[in-house]
């Protein structure tokens, strides 16, 4: 999986992508992570990539034609890639790459979402800032990219910027690629799961010591009796209405 991502800011990534098994996945090239600032497509010294509203209102929007520009630069390399691999010209290129821009939108993430996107090749993650994107960007990819471009939301609020949604989203999904955690059937016995319709929350669970300020483990679970520990944690899921 190559996951690109397109942001005003691309330090704010560096930590996240020197951290845990986001890092290790990198390492093990399970995943690879690219970060494309629109500004080296912008002239001039001040390399601008934001403006006025028209029409007025708060705060400052994005330019369209950088973002367009970084994506179809990114496009164009995963094209080259994959002529160069296929060494034909001819590849369906469109079931190939997914492009995501970060906005609210009636499109909520989910589980479900989260395992659909892990069976993608190219993922194109674009962040936005300040009060979003040039509407010529959407307009633009949703006219040459119908099957490819969508709008994701992560949840019915708004944040300072589109990058910790991109974050949240990448670690869902780099959760699900075969090799990044090692015990598949963590995968498999969690909250919303796909098993459940992703209607469940996974059962409780317990850690040393036996006893912590007089809460204790159940007993069941120290017996050893396999069976009816799985018995019971499939009566401790949680059914979500």
């Amino acid at each position: 999986m190559h996951i690109h991502l397109v942001s005003i800011f691309p330090s704010i990534f560096d930590s996240f992508l020197e951290t845990s098994l986001i890092k290790k996945a990198i390492d093990k090239k399970l995943i690879t992570i690219d970060v494309l600032d629109p500004r080296s497509f912008v002239p001039g010294k001040g390399q601008y990539v934001d403006d006025e509203i028209y029409g007025g209102g708060a705060g400052m929007l994005i330019k369209a034609k950088p973002i367009i520009d970084s994506v179809e630069s990114i496009v164009s390399r995963i094209a080259w890639r994959i002529t160069r691999k296929t060494k034909s010209a001819t590849h369906d290129l469109r079931s190939d790459f997914r492009i995501i821009y970060l906005s609210p939108s009636k499109q909520i993430f989910t589980q479900k979402l989260a395992h659909a996107y892990a069976d993608v090749q190219h993922i194109i993650f674009v962040c936005g800032r300040y009060e979003g994107i040039d509407n010529r960007f959407l307009e633009y990819m949703s006219d040459k990219y119908p099957k490819n471009f969508e709008t994701l939301s992560i949840g019915k609020f708004i944040t300072l910027w589109g990058e910790a949604p991109a974050m949240t989203v990448i670690e869902s999904i780099v959760r699900l690629v075969p090799g990044v955690i090692k015990d598949a059937k963590s995968r498999q016995d969690e909250s919303y799961s796909l098993q459940y319709d992703m209607k469940n929350i996974e059962y409780p669970q317990y850690t040393r010591p036996e006893e912590v300020l007089g809460y204790k483990v159940p007993e069941i679970l120290l017996g050893g009796h396999h069976k009816n520990i799985e018995e019971r944690r499939k009566k401790k899921i949680k059914k979500m209405r």
